[in-house]
């Protein structure tokens, strides 16, 4: 039987990174693009937010921007679409390094009906996922409710914890078994639910494995990023207003002449940012790419374009 080699699958990212760093780039310079767009989307309305709270404004001022809010949250939903269409089309481009290394036209990027496969599976996998819990959690709930209302507290603290873990273990469990759909989508362009289930079978331990160590280094890496991104903004907010002492003055600045005076920061914000996210999507990404690699049956043809 095929086995998942571990550690070839958690270096598959870092190997990518190393043979393909052109469309690793592009694959950051895409996310970063799409989360600046998104901040200029919702600009307007935070900064008329932010300018009638720092004037003092009462709640006349605020009532009156309802409008704009609910606008705001409108576009919101519009907006989580196209982010799950950006990631999906990323992932797949994740995907296909790993498993068409010879599809590498425009960073391996595509809109084809792979990533249509894509968004649907994750769209439909999170209405499974909140359908899926409702029951379980209000079985729990009224159990849980009714130890209280015996005055059973420490059963009823006994049963939650239970509940939460054993709720926790079957979402890992059933994520593990359907993890290879992504890549075989990929790989062949066609659904392969049911293929993964049975594809994964006996190899969970593995795939547990590849998704915790993915975990801790995501982890540390982000981590690791937050303290370059603090230490880059202390020292360019002590530049920018001239000194510590007048860190004060500059936020008291209008909030256009404000964001102005920070756009080198933040240009240089997105220069870390993006080689940052484009590897980070690489290492999470590919090695269920290698796993899938690694178990795939001979009968499953590469030959979808």
């Amino acid at each position: 039987m095929a086995e998942i080699a571990v550690g070839g699958a958690i270096n598959e990212g870092f190997s990518l990174i190393r043979r393909h760093p052109g469309a690793v780039l592009v694959w950051g310079v895409t996310q970063v693009v799409i989360a600046g767009a998104t901040v200029a989307l919702y600009a307007p309305v935070y900064l008329a937010l932010f300018a009638a709270a720092r004037s003092g404004a009462g709640p006349s001022a605020f009532s009156a921007m309802n409008p704009q809010i609910m606008q705001m949250q409108s576009l919101s939903y519009l907006i989580d679409i196209v982010q799950v269409i950006v990631s999906s089309v990323i992932w797949c481009a994740v995907f296909r390094a790993v498993l068409h290394p010879e599809r590498g036209q425009f960073a391996f990027l595509r809109l084809s009906v792979v990533e249509f496969y894509t968004v649907v599976l994750l769209i439909g996998a999170y209405f499974a996922f909140v359908v899926a819990l409702i029951l379980p959690i209000i079985v729990f709930v009224i159990a849980i409710a009714a130890l209280v209302a015996l005055h059973q507290i420490a059963a009823a603290v006994i049963v939650g914890v239970a509940a939460g873990i054993a709720l926790m273990v079957a979402l890992v469990y059933v994520l593990l078994r359907f993890s290879m759909v992504g890549p075989m989508i990929v790989d062949d362009g066609q659904f392969h639910l049911g293929e993964s289930w049975n594809l994964t079978r006996g190899h969970v331990g593995s795939l547990f494995m590849i998704g915790f160590l993915l975990f801790i280094l995501a982890a540390v890496a982000e981590i690791v990023l937050g303290i370059v991104l603090v230490a880059l903004g202390a020292g360019g907010l002590i530049a920018i207003a001239g000194g510590p002492q007048n860190l004060a003055a500059l936020f008291q600045e209008p909030p256009q002449a404000l964001f102005a005076r920070l756009g080198p920061l933040f240009i240089v914000a997105a220069l870390v940012w993006v080689p940052f996210v484009g590897c980070l999507v690489a290492i999470m990404a590919a090695p269920w790419a290698r796993a899938y690699r690694d178990l795939k049956p001979p009968d499953i043809s590469a030959t979808f374009a």
